[in-house]
């Protein structure tokens, strides 16, 4: 559940996760500026019909597949 404007909505969520990897088993978050990720989320939030909330995911990945699950 969020709000837009004045009214509840029933939308959707997107997370946003950015990593770095050099083998690809395992990852460590991307040091992306919050200016950086502020902007993406308002597009997002603006520009993307039934997205109402935009996570960042910031974890890492240990060894195993990259793939979020």
């Amino acid at each position: 559940v969020g709000v837009m404007g004045d009214e509840r909505t029933y939308d959707y969520a997107v997370a946003l996760r950015a990593v770095t990897t050099t083998d690809f088993m395992t990852a460590e978050s991307a040091d992306i500026p919050w200016e950086i990720i502020g902007k993406a989320t308002s597009r997002i939030v603006n520009e993307v019909k039934h997205v109402n909330r935009v996570l960042y995911d910031c974890t890492g990945k240990p060894p195993a597949t990259i793939e979020m699950e």
